[in-house]
């Protein structure tokens, strides 16, 4: 399992496999042989190739595996680069991807990073990569075979490529998917861990000695992890639950303040930093059920307009894998847009033809099954779509959720952190692989600490562009908690499927960006739940589902109900959680429409 996570983290998959990782030419009987991605490169092969390995100098005086690819000739060439952690196959020449961009006149170079593969030291998980990815790319920049640099990667081997992209002689260009500008909003939601995907993350990229926690038979794949993900306090459980204390770990899961240093300076500082700074061309390629999507479009965001003037967003449909998500819905127009190939074609225009790329943004819009080309992000619209929580039943398992303002009204559960709600689907999941994604949900109503808001079927269809939100009038009895929401798509036959969820706590009510807060048990306040952005046409004659709760695990840290850190909290007590209907200020979700510019 440990393997297909971490190949599944570096974007191994069909259309995105060769890119970062080595391929087997000569696989033994029986072993996977490597796909004929020939076909997927628009130039013709016009070259020989030659490979050769160098151990280049990196920080500390290590050595680093450097498998190198060119064109069969003197040069210079063009090149693009990765680096990565993700190294299976082990030396020499197995690389299918390398082999085909130097035999189109690109050489192509990966190197394993430091402690990793063939190269020397200990794998510290991102600490290192910028001083040994500046030492490398002033390296190849002094090669009298480098004519220019190309950087390339997907999740962590992007995380790479953002941390050197202010410090490389001869860029031309980068092309990153999958990995957030800012390490803070990747782990956190409002004060709350992401724990299936960075807790999960940790464990499997640990190189000190832990105790790995076993599946039992029939568990299904991730769900073995949860026993870390709920030990209390959780910052005990490297030393409690693995046997080795992780304190990068520690790190992460005990600095939830967005302004806290430890996110703002050393190698977080520098990822935030970058993006402002990059003035070469650049193509980000995010993931609607990825779970770096929202900072992957920051990376977008905090280009410089100049910068923006050659640079593309690509917005799919697809999970961390590439995997097109949902599947309840119509997919055929989903793989369009093939990865693999658009990077080989962006870079041979940028590199071999040195035309400058034009400007562009590219989203995919789930169920309407369509690429929309769009001037900009984030998707500027004036419509939205506003219904209101009520506390009048629709059946004997769900309220209404409608259009017109609601009379007031109150409606009561009970939280308890040791009995959480377990998502059925999410778009930050991602080590608990049957929960990844878009999934169809219990019932309405299905637990006494879930309150379902239902619409009536859609007389239109309703394309959602952007970021939803969830205002919330709230009051508890502790002096702090949670609320998440769950929304679904309703089908005319009762089946219904997550679009999107989120959390927020009541210490972090003034802003996800801002300092945590006192909460005094009995006041009611607004609490403002803003889930990632999405692009999904729910079609006439479907419904809407608004579930509220107080935990959607594992997607995040269970709040144990009492004020603070959330990793040093060893016990946890039940909540009495209010929800305020009605009024001018009433709970309410506020949906952002597709502009009609773009409409069919």
């Amino acid at each position: 399992m440990k393997k297909a996570i971490l190949a599944a983290l570096c974007g191994f998959l069909p259309v995105f496999f060769a890119m970062a990782q080595p391929q087997a030419s000569a696989p033994a009987p029986g072993a996977y042989r490597t796909p004929d991605y020939s076909a997927l490169f628009s130039a013709p092969a016009t070259h020989e190739y030659v490979y050769s390995e160098e151990m280049v100098l990196g920080g500390d005086g290590l050595k680093l595996l450097t498998r190198i690819y060119l064109p069969k000739g003197d040069g210079p060439w063009p090149v693009v680069v990765t680096r990565t952690p993700y190294v299976f196959g082990g030396r020499g020449d197995n690389n299918a991807t390398g082999r085909e961009y130097a035999r189109r006149g690109i050489g192509y170079i990966q190197q394993d990073c430091r402690g990793k593969g063939g190269s020397e030291g200990f794998y510290s998980p991102n600490i290192y990569e910028r001083e040994d990815g500046i030492a490398l790319y002033r390296w190849i920049a002094a090669q009298p075979w480098c004519k220019s640099i190309g950087i390339f990667g997907s999740s962590y081997t992007a995380l790479t490529g953002w941390l050197v992209a202010d410090s490389v002689p001869k860029l031309k260009g980068l092309y990153l998917s999958h990995y957030g500008v800012d390490r803070h909003i990747s782990c956190y939601r409002s004060g709350l861990f992401r724990e299936d995907i960075m807790s999960g993350w940790a464990i499997d990229n640990a190189e000190e000695d832990i105790r790995h926690p076993e599946r039992k038979p029939g568990q299904p794949v991730g769900e073995n992890y949860y026993d870390f993900y709920l030990y209390r306090p959780q910052v005990e459980a490297d030393v409690a639950v693995l046997g080795q204390r992780l304190d990068y770990y520690r790190d992460w899961i005990t600095h939830t303040d967005y302004t806290d240093p430890y996110w703002n300076t050393g190698v977080w500082g520098d990822l935030k930093r970058i993006p402002y700074e990059v003035d070469v061309p650049v193509t980000i390629v995010a993931g609607q059920f990825d779970h770096h999507e929202e900072g992957t479009l920051l990376g977008y965001e905090r280009l410089r307009p100049e910068t923006k003037a050659h640079s593309r967003l690509i917005l799919g449909s697809w999970n961390h894998s590439f995997q097109p998500t949902p599947t309840h819905v119509p997919t055929d127009h989903a793989r369009d847009f093939n990865t693999m190939a658009d990077q080989f074609d962006w870079f041979y225009h940028l590199l071999v033809e040195e035309k400058l790329p034009d400007p562009e943004v590219r989203a995919y819009v789930i169920e309407e099954d369509r690429w929309v080309n769009l001037k900009e992000w984030p998707v500027r619209t004036d419509r939205t779509e506003t219904l209101y929580l009520s506390a009048q039943s629709r059946d004997t398992r769900s309220y209404r959720l409608q259009e017109k303002r609601v009379k007031k009204g109150r409606l009561a559960y009970d939280y308890d952190p040791q009995d959480p709600v377990y998502a059925a689907g999410g778009e930050t999941i991602f080590t608990t692989t049957g929960r990844r994604g878009s999934h169809l949900q219990p019932e309405a109503g299905s637990r006494p600490d879930v309150l379902s808001f239902v619409t009536g079927p859609l007389e239109e269809d309703m394309t959602i562009a952007g970021a939803i939100k969830v205002f919330l009038q709230v009051s508890t009895d502790v002096d702090d908690t949670s609320f998440s929401f769950t929304l679904s798509e309703v089908t005319p036959s009762g089946e219904t499927y997550n679009m999107r969820t989120s959390i927020a706590t009541l210490g972090y009510r003034d802003g996800l960006l801002k300092p945590r807060v006192p909460y005094r048990p009995g006041e009611r306040v607004e609490l403002e739940i803003e889930a990632l952005p999405i692009l999904w046409n729910v079609k006439k004659g479907n419904s809407l589902r608004l579930d509220i709760k107080s935990s959607n695990f594992p997607e995040y840290a269970v709040h144990s109900n009492y004020a603070g850190v959330w990793a040093l909290q060893g016990k946890t007590r039940v909540a009495r959680q209010q929800v305020y209907v009605g009024g001018k200020k009433g709970s309410r979700m506020v949906i952002p429409l597709m502009p009609e510019t773009l409409q069919k």
